[in-house]
């Protein structure tokens, strides 16, 4: 028995076994070269490999671990959601098992992420989550494609170099991306039963936990969940019931810690577009400097807390604030950011259409690229656009590439369907894959960055595989 579903599953086998191989490969070559101390141009200690947002995730990593071996319990070590809560968690868990210290100090109090401390552990475990839900993943799109759709996505799901990259990296989107085919594998067996429906809605909750980005998700896959099982509340029910589990947790979680019930991060909230994009537009607005524009916005939103008696010690640190002040600040920040919008709707249309195109760039090195980038780089001070993009356009051929067979895909998808005048299982399927990436790219495009396209490409790999086939057969005929 065994020996018949190994040879009638050794495609499967071979592919992950090799690209496997390949990860562990990458990822070992990516500490010994990149798990390095080094001087950033302001002569600060960073680790080379995770500098950046992602000394931000081990740092509340150490916390977290710091909490756990001072004897406190685990939940109450959890950190509250800030930026960064399931990364935090599995790193802090994983340094406390094995005992091993995150930070080490160097002269003048400065503290810095060791290196060669045992991180390919991380790397091991990230890479055999991935290619594990990968393995079931297959076993349930198997069901509902023929076998070169089948095959072609599973190629590509396994080694696309711009989804492999991520797990031989110590980033956060491994993982997420790990989710994603676990709660696309669940959602796929159509099933009533209680425990498959309810950890759907719990891998999307730790979707959330892992990326804050999945928040509204929940969406999609609940469109989704009621095209295929109609009338059967039951299924959307237990669904909603496991997203809860561990979106209540948050909030409760939160609420210990800081005397706030919230779900999405205080930072998030408070630097949302507002912070990031509001000074650019008024900017534009006034043919003025961004420096000049931000000076305005902060003038104004001084004299507005003034009036409301609203004094913010610190922008990094928000838990001084009661929930009704830090709410109606956030909702101050968002009315003018969409007063911005409004007074200036042909310069954010054209941003969101040139930041989404810049976004869609597919960049296989994006993490290798990353590993040089320094932000007190006096070239990305005078130049930021430039210093993070300066290898961009190297990207565009081969993103064309691949959107020459998506696009095939997509239209082949779409001439079926209007022949047919009906929706099969694949059909559906795809729609839902379609929302996800219209999903992924609204909440993102504005800040172009190619990094967050990574879901994207899981539900891109699907239309890939059928634009593949068509143009196979119009080359071949």
């Amino acid at each position: 028995m065994i020996q018949k579903n190994i040879k009638e599953n050794k495609f499967e086998y071979l592919i992950l076994i090799f690209a496997i191989l390949l990860s562990v490969i990458w990822g070992t070559f990516n500490l010994n070269k990149f798990d390095k101390v080094k001087k950033n141009f302001d002569q600060r200690y960073y680790n080379q490999l995770l500098y950046a947002d992602l000394n931000g995730v081990w740092n509340t990593a150490d916390k977290f671990r710091k909490n756990l071996k001072e004897g406190n319990g685990y939940l109450e070590s959890i950190p509250k959601y800030d930026r960064f809560l399931l990364p935090s968690i599995i790193v802090g868990s994983y340094y406390f098992l094995i005992n091993e210290e995150i930070y080490e100090k160097k002269e003048n109090n400065q503290r810095v992420i060791k290196e060669k401390n045992f991180k390919f552990g991380l790397l091991i475990l990230q890479i055999f989550l991935y290619f594990s839900s990968l393995f079931f993943f297959s076993k349930e799109i198997k069901k509902i494609v023929n076998i070169n759709i089948y095959k072609y996505t599973i190629i590509f799901l396994a080694l696309e170099p711009s989804i492999l990259q991520w797990h031989s990296s110590l980033w956060t989107e491994s993982i997420f991306l790990s989710f994603m085919l676990i709660l696309f594998t669940l959602i796929l067996k159509r099933s009533e039963n209680v425990l498959i429906n309810l950890f759907a809605g719990i891998i999307l909750g730790l979707m959330f936990m892992q990326r804050a980005v999945s928040f509204l998700y929940f969406l999609p896959v609940l469109l989704y969940l009621v095209s295929i099982h109609k009338s059967k509340v039951k299924v959307y029910f237990l669904f909603i019931i496991g997203y809860l589990i561990i979106t209540l947790f948050i909030g409760f979680n939160n609420y210990k810690k800081t005397n706030h019930f919230f779900f999405l991060a205080q930072s998030h909230q408070y630097n949302s577009y507002y912070h990031y994009f509001a000074a650019n537009i008024l900017a534009d607005r006034q043919n003025i400097s961004s420096k000049a524009a931000q000076n305005i916005l902060d003038n104004e939103e001084k004299d507005w807390r003034k009036k409301n008696n609203i004094e913010i010690k610190d922008e990094y640190a928000l838990d001084h604030l009661s929930a009704k002040e830090l709410s109606k600040n956030i909702g101050y920040r968002n009315k003018i950011f969409f007063r911005e919008v409004k007074k200036n709707k042909t310069y954010v249309i054209k941003k969101i259409i040139t930041k989404t195109i810049t976004m869609c760039i597919i960049h296989p090195f994006w993490v290798h690229q990353h590993f040089y980038f320094d932000k007190t780089d006096p070239e990305r001070n005078k130049d930021p656009k430039k210093y993070y993009n300066k290898n961009l356009l190297k990207n565009v051929p081969y993103s064309i590439l691949i959107y020459v067979f998506v696009a095939f895909g997509f239209f082949k998808q779409i001439r079926k369907i209007s022949i047919k005048k009906k929706f099969d299982d694949f059909d559906k399927f795809l729609l839902f894959n379609l929302i996800s990436i219209i999903y992924f790219i609204s909440i993102s495009c504005l800040w172009g960055n190619p990094k967050y396209f990574a879901p994207c490409m899981i539900s891109l790999s699907f239309f890939f595989s059928v634009g593949l086939i068509e143009l196979k057969k119009k080359i071949f005929r």
